[in-house]
């Protein structure tokens, strides 16, 4: 039984490792973007605003969902700070995530449209995350799964064992 008992304190332990790593890793990950909503209807627009500068930032990322998507017509467009768009997107689904090139320094608008009827639509821009913070949503992802699965393998030992002890 102590055997058993410390695998299950090693298990708990890297699932417990693997919760902090992943909420650490997502509070990485989303601090440096900008999140708006709003309802959209005909003629109205949603607009989120970031300071990117071109030397820390080469790369930048955007998201559009829209809460009850049933065929609606979103466009979404990003503008650098010269008012030219960048990229301009048809959304025809739920989420949709996509980047665009950081190429100056200065302020860049996420412009979400909508032609349809009124929607909830919810806008994210930022620089794209580092690959080492994407890593470690990866190896917290890994480590959360290996514990899982750790914790299921002690406790089906342990159901055994019992049934062995009992008979």
């Amino acid at each position: 039984m102590k055997k058993s008992g410390i695998f299950l304190v090693v298990v708990g332990g890297l699932t417990g490792i693997g919760i902090i790593l992943s909420f650490y890793g997502n509070s990485l990950i989303f601090e440096d973007l900008i999140q708006k909503d709003g309802d959209v209807g005909v003629e109205q627009f949603l607009l989120v605003e970031v300071e990117l500068d071109n030397n820390d930032v080469q790369t930048g990322i955007y998201a559009v969902q829209i809460i009850e998507f049933e065929g609606a017509t979103v466009t979404a467009s990003i503008i650098d700070p010269f008012d030219n768009v960048v990229e301009s997107q048809s959304i025809n689904q739920e989420a949709y995530e996509g980047l665009f090139d950081v190429s100056t320094s200065g302020t860049y608008k996420l412009l979400i449209e909508n032609t349809g009827e009124k929607l909830k639509i919810f806008g994210v821009i930022g620089p794209e995350p580092d690959s080492w913070v994407r890593t470690l949503g990866f190896i917290s992802l890994y480590i959360l799964i290996m514990g899982l699965i750790g914790m299921f393998i002690v406790t089906v030992y342990l159901v055994i064992k019992r049934k062995k002890e009992a008979s």
